[in-house]
């Protein structure tokens, strides 16, 4: 304390306070900056989020439209689909790198594995035939049904994570159980061909 009242001391505490103000201020701006690019970071996810719940469930209503394709019979008596294939164009204008890891990793591959299930299907039709082609509308049910239910998990996902409520769904309009039931069917139908195959 003797040392604080010398001239010396003066000048080393006036020097000391006026560092310790100079950090704090520094502290303080860096803070501020801090939070204001978390704050902007978390507006972004949250705007992105929205936009990709929109973008996922538009692509549920597409494979449950696909999934329940009543087919129909074209002149030779042969079925065809009378429902589109799915589509799906994520944002592109967005910085995806505001989501999570996890659902970055989740999302970002989706297109891909849409166009996957469509090489599959090319693939399928190569080895059945009319007049039914069951093994490509089979093929074609069990992976838009499989694609579904990855979107619904992604909607899932982003409205946990954002605070988004979810969605109301007209009554009878049941995605998820409806994709469940038909992959339960499509293991069923396979367990009855194996069982068959080796009846014989």
């Amino acid at each position: 304390m003797e040392f604080l009242k010398t001239d010396i001391g003066k000048v080393a505490l006036g020097g000391a306070i006026a560092v310790t103000g100079q950090l704090a201020a520094s502290l303080i701006g860096w803070g501020k900056e801090y939070w204001f690019d978390a704050s902007k970071r978390r507006r972004e996810a949250e705007y992105l989020a929205m936009r990709l719940v929109l973008v996922f469930d538009e692509l549920t209503a597409a494979c449950y439209n696909a999934v329940h394709d009543p087919l129909r019979e074209d002149e030779q008596g042969c079925s065809e689909a009378t429902v589109g294939d799915p589509t799906l164009s994520l944002p592109s204008d967005s910085e995806y790198k505001a989501l999570p890891r996890r659902l970055m990793f989740q999302i970002m591959p989706m297109p891909s594995k849409l166009d996957g299930i469509k090489e599959g299907m090319a693939s399928a039709w190569e080895f059945t035939g009319p007049p039914n082609y069951d093994e490509f509308f089979e093929y074609r049910r069990e992976h838009w049904s499989k694609l579904g239910l990855q979107a619904l998990e992604l909607i899932d996902a982003l409205c946990r994570d954002y605070k988004i409520p979810p969605f109301d769904r007209p009554k009878f309009y049941t995605p998820r159980e409806s994709f469940l039931n038909e992959r339960l069917s499509t293991l069923s139908r396979r367990r009855k061909s194996v069982m068959t195959l080796k009846g014989r």
